[in-house]
């Protein structure tokens, strides 16, 4: 569709499909040959620094449950082509599942040459399959085709090709824009796992109604509609691949086998003793509205206490790591956990994002231009403050002591006394934003913002360590586990965990928790 070579992208530190020497003499002429190894270790090198994902091994234990055919675990399995061409046929595929020696060839590449890459790969289709097959199966096309970005981009959203296919489905900039994908400086929806996935499945959809026929469906997805139409008119008007193959162009005669092998590969790994290396990545999410606001992941995972890289592996699109200013609510990705807490304490982080995007626009635009969150002129700053003597607080400061509540971040705390996020990180000596419900944080905030927050009332919200009968805690909004830990006397994080049998931090309201 998009690209004039075969791209076989790349996981993190490790080569999915590397140099392809050494393969069966038969298809030492095919499309396998048509690559230099220097061009194909380029291209995957080029990928290399935009893979966030960090991958963990399968426990012995789990392998074992799953190794139902109890091979030894240097064990590689090999069959019959009688056997392979039978399975082929029992997937049962509206697709035509041929076997020959060009499919036999890339099941050696993926079942036995490229062994640990694929079962990295078994990790990461937990991930993005469910988003595949959701789509796949709404417009009514194949649920194999999912296999497709298995070739294209070994499952990289961030995979970037030698000529600029971008994308878990590796779009070109031309082709991403006929099905409205947009690319700005801040944004590219090629690499949005949702936003991509649904344009693939209608570009296939289309080249259905065009050709009848799903594997020139899957060539023409490699090489475009117009080379499928040459190789068509050359053969004489034949109409399936196999019959046109020698017409196609070189890189795309091996990349339907390819897609043929990937499938029968991932639905047969137990039968080669291949199982999933697991990801540290959940798309397991709720989703937030930004609104008329330019933010940085990197604050927003500040004033949330969530994991930056979480967040940005999350929202892939975001070229910059920046949700960009717009008009319309911005439609942001984040953990279950943030998704939660951000319900909960939504005013008061909405303000600290605006007020971080106004005064970072007070600091790009003159004083004659206009503001994107009032859309009036802003008026001509003021003369700079002046701060105390020792650099404390800015003249006609009062100085407070603000202890923090669950659920509170420096950017609310900020917002509520109108200082800068960053300025309380320099007056309590933070490491980054990071701070724990109890601490006493020095603030030094204008009079009437001081004297305003010093004589509310104390608030009347029930307490987050809610216990049932002096053994368990009731896990209340914006809870989490370091809160509940400092919660009780001789609790630890670790010591929750062990006793709920918990694998992560991650937690729901009203979950109750053994503390005892």
């Amino acid at each position: 569709m998009k690209r004039p070579f075969l791209r076989l992208a790349a996981i993190g530190s490790f080569i999915l499909f590397g140099t392809f020497i050494g393969l069966r003499a038969q298809a030492q002429h095919d499309s396998l040959a048509a690559f230099s190894l220097a061009e194909i270790n380029w291209q995957l090198d080029s990928l290399l620094p935009c893979y966030h994902f960090k991958a963990r091994d399968t426990s012995f234990a789990a392998r074992e449950q799953l190794n139902i055919y109890a091979f030894s675990p240097d064990s590689v399995p090999a069959y019959s082509p009688e056997i392979v061409a039978q399975r082929l046929k029992d997937l049962g595929s509206p697709i035509s599942m041929d076997y020959n020696s060009y499919v036999q060839a890339y099941i050696n590449l993926y079942a036995v040459r490229r062994r640990e890459q694929v079962e990295r790969m078994l990790g990461l289709k937990e991930v993005y399959f469910p988003i595949f097959e959701e789509e796949l199966d709404r417009q009514g096309v194949p649920i194999e085709l999912k296999y497709l970005p298995v070739v294209e981009s070994a499952l990289n959203p961030h995979a970037v090709s030698r000529v600029g296919a971008t994308g878990l489905w590796q779009f070109m900039h031309a082709t991403g824009r006929m099905y409205k994908l947009q690319v700005t400086s801040y944004v590219d929806h090629r690499r949005d796992p949702y936003r991509s996935t649904e344009a693939a499945v209608r570009y296939l959809k289309n080249m259905y109604k065009t050709y009848g026929d799903w594997l020139l469906v899957i060539a023409a997805y490699n090489c475009g509609p117009g080379n499928v139409n040459k190789a068509i008119a050359r053969s004489g008007g034949k109409r399936t691949f196999w019959e046109i193959r020698d017409k196609l162009p070189r890189e795309t005669r091996g990349y339907v086998p390819a897609f043929i092998a990937a499938t029968y590969v991932f639905n047969y790994a137990a039968e080669y003793n291949l199982y999933p290396k697991h990801v540290d990545f959940s798309f397991q999410q709720d989703t937030v509205q930004i609104l008329r606001s330019k933010v940085s992941l990197k604050h927003l995972a500040d004033m949330t206490n969530t994991d930056f890289y979480t967040l940005k592996d999350l929202n892939p699109e975001l070229k910059l790591d920046i949700v960009p200013y717009s008009g319309k609510p911005y439609v942001l990705r984040v953990p279950m956990r943030t998704g939660q807490h951000m319900a909960v304490f939504r005013d008061s982080i909405h303000l600290a994002i605006a007020k971080l995007d106004a005064d970072a626009a007070k600091a790009t635009y003159s004083a004659n231009r206009v503001s994107p969150l009032t859309n009036r002129p802003y008026e001509k700053p003021s003369a700079r403050p002046t701060y105390a003597k020792g650099g404390k607080g800015a003249a006609g400061s009062s100085l407070v002591y603000h202890k923090v509540r669950s659920g509170e971040v420096v950017g609310t705390i900020a917002a509520r006394y109108h200082v800068r996020a960053r300025d309380i990180q320099s007056w309590n000596r933070l490491r980054g934003y990071r701070i724990k419900v109890g601490q006493r944080l020095k603030i030094y905030a204008p009079k009437r913002y001081a004297s305003s927050n010093s004589h509310k009332k104390k608030s009347t919200t029930s307490s987050p360590t809610a216990r049932i009968a002096g053994k368990y805690h009731v896990v209340r909004p914006g809870d989490t586990l370091w809160d509940i830990a400092n919660a009780y006397d001789g609790l630890t994080v670790n010591k929750i965990k062990s006793l709920n049998g918990l694998r992560n931090n991650a937690l729901q309201v009203g979950q109750q928790l053994k503390i005892k």
